[in-house]
Parts: structure tokens; C-alpha cells; sequence
């Protein structure tokens, strides 16, 4: 067991010669060669509060080298980029809607506006995409679209100068302008189907049908002499 303390002498052994003195390393409550005693006492001489220094020091040292190890053996990840705003956007027509009270002259016309992307995008106008027309949208714009969450606009078209329109026309559109955190973009929207022959129905009624036509064309193409 080993202990601090003067050291016993030990009684001779029977046959009378002294014991051999051994010690193990067990024992052995410092060792070192005589540089390394030196170093112990001169860091021992030193005044306790430049200790303290040097201690934060060192482990200020060791916390930085760690940290830059750390920062070079990890590859950054490259931030996927934000598409822009017409690749994810999308328009969906849904039909006519009821003729609104307050303006009897004007078609409505519902449409479903959708975003494909954690980002949302806003639409911030919306043009029927023809002369001589007028465009009101419900709800107001700006109107911010969140992916998965879908939703509803109904679009106001009147016209304003029948023979601004032009005599004909093929898959009417819708001029959306759009913003999310990448870009902002003039993007066209083109209608097939429905939309042309409602549109094509609403401006006959308005502005009177082609000559010798008494109704509109049955195809997605308007060919239209507007009086």
C-alpha cells in the first residue's frame, strides 16, 4: 500500500543480512526524468492567476482545432435552388360562373390556382390576354399560394371596346404576373376546351355573333367579325 510518511527501518531477516529494498510502480507517486521534474517546478513557480491564462488558453486552443477538424472533414450542403415561379404554378378553369348582379355586361369565369412547391408563390396580376377587355379578380391581388393548398379565383371579364377585339382568335389565354423568392415572371396561360367557348359565348352575347353565324363556334377556334 503505498502512503507518505518517514520511512520505518525494517528488522534484518533471519540469516541477518538487510532486506533488498524494492519499489514498484504502484508506489511511485511521481516519476519522470529530470526534464520533465524541471518543467513541473517551473510551471509550478508561476504565479497562480498566469496559470489560470495559460490553462484557458490550452483549452480554448484544443475547443478551435477541434472545431476547424470538424468544419473540413464536413461537406456543406448545397441548398437545392428555387424553381421559378411558372414551373410550379399552376391554373385550372372550373366553368363559367353566375352572372354577377352588380355588373350584368360581364362574364365570369372560375379558375383553381395551384403551387407545386414547399415555396409559395404570389400572383400579382391577372389579363384576360385580349384588346378591348377588362379583367377583375376575386379575391384581390396580390393573392399568395402555398403548396397543397389550392386556391379559388373567379376572373371578371368585360368588354370595353368591342371593335378592339380582334377577329379572330385561338386557345384564348390569361397573362398571370407571378413572384416567389427566386424571380418574378410575365407567364401566359393557354386554354383549350371550355374556356374558348365559354369566352366565345359571353363575347357573342356582348358584342353580337359573326355574320351568319347565330351562335359561337363549336370548336376550341373563334373565328369572330365583332360589330
Amino acid at each position: 500500500m503505498a502512503g507518505i510518511g518517514p520511512v520505518e527501518p525494517e528488522p534484518p531477516s533471519s540469516d541477518g543480512t538487510p532486506h533488498a529494498h524494492t519499489q514498484s510502480h504502484a508506489d511511485t507517486l511521481w516519476s519522470g526524468s529530470p526534464n520533465s521534474l524541471r518543467s513541473y517546478e517551473r510551471w509550478a513557480a508561476l504565479p497562480p492567476r498566469l496559470r489560470r491564462t495559460l490553462q484557458v488558453l490550452l483549452v480554448a486552443a484544443a475547443v478551435a482545432g477541434a472545431y476547424a477538424y470538424t468544419a473540413l472533414s464536413t461537406t456543406p450542403t448545397a441548398p437545392s435552388p428555387t424553381p421559378w415561379p411558372s414551373q410550379v404554378t399552376f391554373l385550372h378553369y372550373e366553368g363559367s360562373g353566375p352572372p354577377d348582379p352588380h355588373h350584368p355586361r360581364a362574364g365570369t369565369f372560375r379558375f383553381t390556382g395551384s403551387v407545386r412547391d414547399a415555396h409559395p408563390v404570389t400572383i400579382r396580376q391577372v389579363h384576360a390576354g385580349l384588346p378591348g377587355l377588362n379583367t377583375h379578380v376575386t379575391p384581390a391581388l396580390p393573392l399568395t399560394v402555398k403548396g397543397g393548398t389550392p386556391k379559388p379565383l373567379t376572373v371578371r371579364i368585360s368588354v370595353h371596346k368591342c371593335a378592339a377585339l380582334p377577329p379572330g382568335f385561338t386557345l384564348p389565354h390569361l397573362d398571370l404576373g407571378l413572384r416567389n423568392r427566386q424571380a418574378q415572371q410575365q407567364h401566359s396561360y393557354l386554354f383549350g376546351g371550355a374556356y374558348p367557348r365559354d369566352l366565345a359565348t359571353y363575347l357573342h352575347a356582348t358584342c353580337g355573333p359573326r355574320e351568319g353565324h347565330s351562335g359561337p363556334p363549336r370548336g376550341p377556334r373563334t373565328d369572330l367579325t365583332w360589330k
